[in-house]
Parts: structure tokens; C-alpha cells; sequence
């Protein structure tokens, strides 16, 4: 008997189609990012697609502008072969990255390089004025892009909350955000609108531009508003069923831990958030002006002040219970150290690892963000790259 696909048949083909496509496309491209200049069989070679898949594919990443001609290799007889290379200059992204108190935004290349820079402060208010402000952020990085004749064509954001799986963004600070939806963010744009946590929005960058190009075991850890980690197994980002994975700011620390409830920020993050760390410093008298956060303060012990040590230790030991935690579940290759925790990295990495040898079966490589200052808003901007239509986001 002779089947005739239906309409679903039909679309589930097409689509499989599509996605091998971009599967193909991303493999070439990925392959002259990371290699440099390759030639037709060079290509073939590193990708294992057949001539023709790699010859239709590069035709069309030429006439997009993404790949050119870069010369040609010696002849070893016969007509020399062509080199490519990519051209990740010839388009933009828009990336945003919404932290506790200011928004940044950039436009990125597709190389991963900030050509333009926005940055607007976040503040505090009733009604809250988070989403005008991130508007405004966007509507400038728009109008930059057209200016220099390179529009972004798509937008990946950041968020210091929970994207969860009905599309919801939760756990911002409801004084500078009313309740908010990916629509919201993406509302009136006529580009894809990727939102991301930033632990997880670390770890895709780290994935595809740094440490995941060598490890694809690792784990992002950073503290903005509360404590996250981006989990990244067997080279793909773990998100968990609810899109919670990684929130180990909810760690519980302690037996009093029980008797208490933690809605909005979790045990372990309250304990390093600079509420608590403010109201530790002033009972001690170490003079500061305005917050102080678990950084400022082990800058402080540091440089020599004695009131902060004890305090100093107690952060550490905090951040090292949530990395003992994480390795002893996930046994990650690399603990990467991103925003919030980057800044005394070479003081901090070998008092973590100090905490924690003897004490779990393996202490991971701990290291910071390779991506270094940016490393949150280059993972949008990569999460926007791979949703901009020449790339499969498997991540």
C-alpha cells in the first residue's frame, strides 16, 4: 500500500531538512573559527561532510558575506586550491545583559568582538522601570547598528533570574521589575529575541568561544544577585526539568536552615549577598561607604584590614561549599569563575581548592572565565549568533 504523507509528514521532513542544513552550515563555520583559513578538502576533512555538501554549503555562506576567499595554498600539482576564512565582521548581533542595578548592552560581531557599547543605570522605583529602561538599551543598539549599515539580526539577553519553561522570567528585584514575560522582552522587534539566565548565558559562551573548546564538562559560577551556576555536560548546557538547574544559591548551609523559608533569595546566596555582608561589616566597624559585597570585602582582608578576615574566611568557605557541592554531583572537569567572583580570582581559586582537598574525592580545575570581563554578555551575543539563521543552537 503507498503512504501519502499528511501536512505534519510533510513538515516534520522539511524541518529535519532545515535543521540538517544548519547542522552542516555550523560545522563549516565552526570549523573556520576555530582553525583559521581551510581549503574545500581541508574542510571536508575537519567536517566530515562529502565535496558537494561543502561546496553548495560554502557558495551560500559567500554570497551572505559570512566566508571569503583568503588565497591559495601551494600546488603540489595541478590547480592550487582555494582558501576560506570566515567573516564574522560582516554581521552583528545585538546582546543584552540585565544585571542587578544597570543594563549593558552591546553590538557584537560575529567573531565575538564589541563594536558598540550602551549602558544605562537601573533604578529603583514605583511603578518599576526596568522594562523601559531595557527598551531604551535596544532602541539604541537598533539605530547604532543602522548607522553603521549593519542592523543586528538577532538580540540574545540576559537575565540575573529564572527563565522558566512557560516563558516567564522570575526572581528579579521587584523594585526595578513588575512581572515579566519573554514576550515582553521581545515585543516590537523584528528579530529573534533569545533570553537566557547568565549563568547559563556564562556557560554558552564559555562553551563555544573558550574553556568548552578544550573541556566539555564545566560548570560557570557567579554572584550577581544571587549565586548561580551554568551547567555544560558532555558539551550541552543542562537546564533541568523546571529550567532551575544550577540555582545552588538554595543550598541549604545549616540545621537552623529548616526552620526558616527562603522565597525569593536562597539560603546559601543570602548568606553572600551584600545585605548580609554589609550588616556583618558594620557590626565589626570596617568602614565602607554605602553596600559592600563579598568581593569588596575580601579585597579588603586582603590589603591588610584584620576586622575583615574573619568575615573574609566565612565567604570563602561559603563559596566552597557550593563548589564541593557541585563537584561531588557533577564531577565537572572546570569550575569557571564568572562575574561576582572574578575579580580576586588569584586569590580565591587557591582558597577554594585549599577547602576542599582531602574533603571530596576530586577538586576540579578552578579557573576564571576565559571570556574574561564580558564573558556574561558574550555568551548572548553568542546565544543571538546561533539563532541569527546560519547556525543549529544546540546547546
Amino acid at each position: 500500500m503507498t503512504h501519502t504523507p499528511s501536512r505534519t509528514s510533510r513538515s516534520r521532513a522539511a524541518a529535519t531538512t532545515s535543521t540538517l542544513a544548519l547542522v552542516n552550515q555550523t560545522a563549516i563555520l565552526d570549523a573556520l573559527k576555530t582553525s583559521g583559513p581551510m581549503s574545500k578538502v581541508q574542510l571536508g576533512e575537519a567536517t566530515g561532510l562529502s565535496p558537494a555538501t561543502v561546496n553548495r554549503i560554502t557558495a551560500a555562506l559567500m554570497a551572505d558575506g559570512l566566508v571569503e576567499h583568503r588565497g591559495v595554498e601551494a600546488s603540489t600539482g595541478g590547480r592550487p586550491p582555494i582558501v576560506l576564512a570566515f567573516v564574522g565582521s560582516a554581521r552583528v548581533v545585538a546582546a543584552v545583559q540585565i544585571h542587578s542595578e544597570e543594563i549593558t548592552g552591546a553590538l557584537v560581531d560575529f567573531e565575538g568582538v564589541v563594536v558598540e557599547r550602551v549602558d544605562r543605570a537601573l533604578p529603583a522605583g514605583s511603578p518599576p522601570q526596568g522594562l523601559a529602561v531595557y527598551r531604551s538599551v535596544l532602541d539604541e543598539l537598533e539605530r547604532l547598528g543602522r548607522e553603521r549599515g549593519t542592523p543586528p539580526l538577532a538580540v540574545g539577553v540576559s537575565v540575573t533570574g529564572i527563565v522558566t519553561p512557560d516563558s516567564v522570567v522570575s526572581g528579579l528585584d521587584p523594585a526595578r521589575w513588575a512581572e515579566l514575560n519573554v514576550t515582553d522582552l521581545s515585543e516590537g522587534r523584528d528579530v529573534d529575541v533569545i533570553v537566557e539566565n547568565d549563568a547559563n548565558a556564562l556557560a554558552i559562551g564559555e562553551l563555544h568561544r573558550g574553556i568548552g573548546r578544550d573541556s566539555p564538562n564545566f560548570v560557570t559560577l557567579l554572584l550577581e544577585r544571587g549565586l548561580g551556576a551554568g551547567i555544560v555536560t558532555n558539551g550541552s548546557v543542562y537546564r533541568g526539568h523546571n529550567s532551575a538547574a544550577g540555582e545552588i544559591g538554595f543550598l541549604l548551609v545549616e540545621s537552623s536552615s529548616f526552620g526558616k523559608r527562603f522565597e525569593e533569595s536562597g539560603d546559601l546566596e543570602t548568606r553572600l549577598g551584600a545585605a548580609t555582608i554589609t550588616r556583618l561589616a558594620d557590626e565589626e566597624g570596617i568602614p565602607h561607604s554605602g553596600s559592600i559585597g563579598a568581593m569588596e570585602l575580601i579585597a579588603l582582608a586582603r590589603s591588610g584590614d584584620e576586622r575583615a578576615l574573619p568575615l573574609a574566611s566565612r565567604v570563602l568557605d561559603d563559596v566552597a561549599r557550593a563548589v564541593g557541592a557541585i563537584a561531588s554531583i557533577l564531577d565537572p572537569q572546570t569550575i569557571v569563575l564568572g562575574e561576582g567572583l572574578d575579580r580576586e580570582s588569584d586569590f580565591v581559586a587557591p582558597a577554594l581548592r585549599s577547602r576542599l582537598e582531602g574533603r571530596i574525592q576530586r577538586v576540579p580545575v578552578i579557573a576564571t572565565a576565559s571570556l574574561g570581563a564580558d564573558a556574561v554578555l558574550l555568551g548572548a551575543a553568542e546565544m543571538a549568533v546561533r539563532a541569527a539563521g546560519r547556525y543549529a543552537y544546540l546547546a
